[in-house]
């Protein structure tokens, strides 16, 4: 049923709504709150282009988490001090930015309690039954790293505290060899995404392992390497995103010694501001509640697209969901 699927054959294709509890108050305040929409364009880039039209640090504008660049999202975003007449007036091809109100904090990484998403899957053959409610591994999905599929690579150099290498998969220019001071320009927000991609990418490995050796697995092909999922339902546990605090498992070990990387070095004293301490992510999550609608595909001749609607908690991603429902909706 899935086979050759097209998914996101237009921006629409991939609709993301950030749910939120926002503060908001009446009167105004040091931070003012705007609904960000974007079509086709990185998070990023967005912001940083933001600051850039306000003349203002990356660091004074706030947001709870990164969207999909080839999708129709909404977010909400803070400004610190900012008049928001100012934002108004700014103009991006592909943004709309509305006023929502006021508010006392500024909205954080993390802040956000998930998405709504409208998917359309295309060029469908025929109809096939979706299951209401699904187990799904809770993996880190390929837009983790980066549209070259390097984040990763580029959080392990610095961590490895080979500065010259990140550089160099940044094609940042280096002046006098000062690579650290290169890097240091980059906003400190794009430097932690680095390193926490080289944490999901142990993470994804770490999941992978365990369920490989699980009856009635099967593999999926992603940019972290290949991923296994389960057919059958597992008892939810919880995984580290590994740092230099983290209780050394027989599993962590092998995956480190593969990569050459210790605990400790996610200690960087170079760039202090980069060293986290370890926390914890739950193996599975129950997506529930899946709606969907089939009706013919107007830009496949005769052929059918799928609607599907779901809700997923933050950090959750809702391409490994249509990996899974592709793997196992085949057989049908």
């Amino acid at each position: 049923m899935f086979n050759d699927m097209k998914i996101k054959q237009v921006p629409e294709d991939f609709i993301v709504d950030e749910v939120i509890q926002l503060k908001l108050v009446k009167d105004r305040t040091n931070y003012v709150i705007f609904k960000l929409s974007k079509n086709n364009w990185d998070s990023f880039k967005v912001m940083n282009n933001l600051s850039k039209a306000l003349n203002i640090k990356n660091k004074l504008i706030g947001y709870a988490g990164n969207k999909d660049k080839i999708a129709i999202t909404s977010q909400y975003v803070s400004f610190y001090r900012i008049p928001k007449e100012r934002i108004e007036r700014i103009k991006m091809h592909d943004v709309r930015l509305e006023f929502v109100g006021y508010a006392h904090d500024r909205i954080n990484l993390g802040d956000l309690d998930g998405n709504d998403f409208i998917i359309t899957l295309r060029d469908l053959d025929k109809e096939v039954v979706i299951p209401k409610n699904i187990q799904l591994e809770n993996y880190f999905g390929d837009q983790r790293f980066g549209n070259k599929a390097n984040t990763h690579l580029v959080g392990k150099a610095i961590i490895k505290k080979d500065f010259k290498l990140a550089c160099e998969l940044l094609n940042i220019t280096i002046s006098n060899n000062d690579f650290i001071f290169e890097l240091r320009k980059q906003p400190r927000r794009l430097l932690r995404f680095y390193i926490s991609s080289y944490q999901a990418f142990i993470w994804n490995r770490l999941l992978s392992d365990f369920i490989k050796k699980q009856k009635n697995s099967f593999k999926i092909s992603s940019n972290s390497g290949d991923l296994y999922l389960s057919k059958s339902s597992i008892e939810n546990f919880k995984l580290p995103l590994i740092s230099f605090d983290s209780e050394l498992s027989d599993e962590l070990k092998v995956i480190l010694e593969e990569e050459n990387i210790s605990l400790k070095d996610f200690i960087i004293p170079q760039m202090p501001e980069l060293t986290t301490e370890t926390v914890y992510r739950n193996a599975f999550i129950d997506v529930k509640d899946i709606s969907y609608e089939y009706s013919d595909d107007e830009l496949n001749k005769n052929k059918l697209k799928i609607v599907i609607k779901f809700f997923l908690p933050k950090g959750c991603y809702a391409t490994m969901l249509l990996s899974k429902l592709e793997s196992y909706l085949n057989e049908n």
